[in-house]
């Protein structure tokens, strides 16, 4: 029976990060990470205000519209 190493999660990071590396490269490494990322800002508020101005007709007028091209 093997016996377990137990790590850091510094460790356990490090070394998750250069696993993501070597498979996905620097680039996709990055990409991967930034997934899971929390972000900041209130989303909720944010999308209220960018939908604030739409309505249901005008989402028919844009369907009607991409339909006709």
């Amino acid at each position: 029976m093997s016996k377990t190493t137990y790590k850091t999660p510094h460790e356990i990071s490090m070394l998750g990060f250069a696993a993501l590396v070597d498979r996905l490269g620097p680039g996709g490494a990055v990409q991967f990470i930034a997934q899971y990322e929390a972000g900041d800002g209130d989303y909720t508020e944010e999308r209220r205000e960018f939908l604030k101005a739409v309505t249901l007709d005008g989402l028919k007028a844009k369907m009607d519209a991409n339909r006709q091209q």
